[in-house]
């Protein structure tokens, strides 16, 4: 992980450099103060922060890999964390409506699932499988950490003039590359020796390197509801549950 931390603060400053350099300012609606009017010119939205609960469409696939009954929990979460650059279409003597925005950033989701565990060492296949009656868990979930290279097509309405908020949509497409990931479990030992235990596996087996999506996101000023859905599968093809995931939550865009 401190590689990783590592190498996207590298990105992020390259990121920054190379357009540190930018003025592009525009006029705002007539009566707007040069106060609220800075406020409009400066608030590109470069830093956007989700905070998301997660779910997944699953394919029970005859119980090989996933349980006919299993289900994540309601309560699994995310977080992502993207820097973006907001570049402004149309005459610059103008308020602009549109942008696009290409960014780069940190996604991490975590699916939990108390009453199952993970397999794949020694095996072909990834499964979720029942602890069964005799062992008690206190949590058992499955965590992937995603570099994300965001592209987003988006929509601005005239500014508050006290406040320089706006109403906003945005509709966009990611791709993610596989950085991380684990089961972490805590709970009876699953050797029914009785003792309490936690541990985490490290990178699980058979997931899809590359992730590939689309989200829409909308609200008003530094507050907006984005939904997320995950078209690609988790996991690798024939190595595992066929999982689709989604996240819905609150975005807070600053900056």
């Amino acid at each position: 992980m401190r590689k990783i931390g590592i190498s996207l603060f590298l990105l992020v400053c390259a990121f920054s450099a190379a357009f540190a350099e930018d003025s592009t300012l525009y006029a705002g609606p007539k009566g707007i103060s040069p106060e609220v009017k800075k406020k409009v010119n400066t608030a590109k939205d470069r830093l956007v922060v989700e905070l998301s609960l997660m779910n997944a469409l699953i394919k029970k696939d005859n119980g090989v890999t996933v349980p006919n009954d299993f289900k994540v929990s309601a309560f699994s979460r995310g977080i992502n964390v993207y820097f973006m650059y907001d570049v402004l279409l149309g005459k610059k003597t103008n308020y602009r409506h549109f942008s696009i925005a290409p960014g780069i950033g940190v996604g991490s989701e975590n699916y939990y699932f108390k009453s199952y565990k993970m397999t794949w060492r020694g095996d072909s296949l990834t499964r979720f499988v029942p602890l069964g009656d005799s062992i008690s868990s206190k949590k058992s979930k499955m965590n992937m950490t995603y570099i994300d290279i965001p592209l987003e097509f988006r929509y601005r309405s005239k500014p508050n003039k006290k406040t320089g908020m706006s109403w906003k949509l945005a509709a966009g497409f990611k791709l993610g590359f596989l950085v991380g990931s684990k089961w972490k479990y805590k709970g009876e030992s699953l050797d029914n020796s009785g003792e309490n235990v936690t541990f985490k596996d490290m990178k699980i087996g058979n997931m899809s390197k590359i992730r590939y999506g689309a989200y829409i996101r909308g609200g008003y000023g530094m507050v907006n509801l984005f939904y997320y859905y995950n078209i690609s599968n988790t996991f690798a093809n024939n190595k595992g549950p066929k999982m689709n995931t989604m996240a819905f939550g609150i975005s807070i865009n600053g900056l």
